[in-house]
């Protein structure tokens, strides 16, 4: 009986409290004009005449294209229109402190490792996700993930992946190397 006479209880302490904050007096705020707000909606329209784009002072923004071969583009991506399926998926150990600076020469690991995979098959729709797979520090476990397009998943998916997998791991470690011998770490 008392287990039923508590639930009525927090029934209704719960019902009074959503009663009592359930409604606002927003319009009661002063400062702010809701007429013009009230006035759109009834017409239709947002109540101002358009605004022309010519006169309006804005920074322009030069896009040199030609610089874009020199950046990396994580995707090969030449059947439009095509599937992309997960091919494969692995999670690489970098170290159980890792920080940062560690995430970061992974990146460049698998960047190069992304360019030896596309130049060696050239695959379609070839991109890979990065996530970070750690408990305690989200860096050290990192998940990745071979994406590719479904033709070429069908045809060489395997070795596309597994030379991608392999490399991005040993360039990891040279990477890793390089930093201890220079000092950097």
């Amino acid at each position: 009986m008392t287990k039923i006479l508590f639930a009525a209880a927090a029934f209704l302490l719960v019902f009074t409290a959503c009663g009592i904050s359930a409604r606002k007096p927003y319009k009661q705020y002063q400062g702010i004009d809701y007429g013009i707000y009230e006035r759109d909606i009834q017409s239709g329209g947002l109540g101002r005449e358009s605004i022309d784009q010519t006169n309006i002072d804005a920074p322009s923004f030069n896009v040199d294209y030609d610089d874009l071969g020199n950046e990396i583009i994580e995707s090969t991506g030449r059947s439009e229109g095509e599937a992309v399926v997960i091919m494969a998926a692995k999670k690489i150990f970098l170290s159980k402190d890792a920080s940062a600076q560690d995430a970061a020469a992974f990146q460049k690991a698998l960047d190069i490792a992304y360019r030896k995979a596309a130049v060696a098959y050239q695959p379609s729709g070839f991109t890979y996700l990065m996530s970070p797979a750690g408990t305690l520090n989200p860096l050290a476990v990192m998940d990745i993930q071979c994406i590719l397009g479904e033709s070429t998943a069908n045809q060489s998916g395997k070795a596309v992946c597994d030379l991608f997998f392999h490399e991005a791991a040993a360039q990891y470690e040279i990477i890793q190397t390089e930093s201890k011998q220079n000092g950097e770490v």
